[in-house]
């Protein structure tokens, strides 16, 4: 009795094992990364003393940025309770931001976070704004005044 030869097998790798190192290597990139969006270095102004912001205050960021081609630009970044963070347009868009808070939580504190280099001009204008949407409480970030009072 003349039996058919068994054909080989072709070598394949197991697609479960695949799947793990897949999970695998996903949990550990999701654990060593790190998602700090608000960690950006804001040079603020010196204060004497110290206030802090209520916990859950809207926060406004203001960056200055001075570049060849760009010349001075600012970069317009806002903070509401949730702590998402999303870039704005410009200092119109702050209005309509502030406002939509101020409609739910007319009591709601603001963070104004502005780099110490932006003019006093631009710091007026936003403080002018906010009053416009009817913000009532605004506490500036400011960095420790370590001379003493010097």
């Amino acid at each position: 009795m003349r039996l058919p030869k068994p054909r080989p097998l072709a070598p394949a790798v197991p697609v479960a094992a695949w799947a793990d190192v897949t999970v695998l290597l996903a949990v550990f990139f999701l654990l060593s990364t790190s998602f700090a969006p608000d960690r950006e270095a804001i040079a603020l102004p010196r204060a004497p003393g110290l206030n802090e912001a209520a916990p859950g205050a809207a926060c406004l960021i203001v960056r200055r940025r001075v570049s060849a081609a760009a010349g001075e630009e600012l970069q317009w970044r806002f903070s509401d309770r949730n702590g998402a963070i999303r870039d704005l347009p410009g200092p119109e868009a702050l209005y309509f931001a502030a406002s939509r808070i101020v409609d739910s939580d007319s009591e709601r504190t603001f963070l104004l976070r502005i780099d110490a280099s932006v003019r006093y001009a631009v710091v007026d204008d936003i403080l002018e704004t906010l009053r416009k949407a009817g913000v009532r409480n605004v506490v500036f970030g400011a960095r420790p005044d370590d001379s003493g009072g010097e």
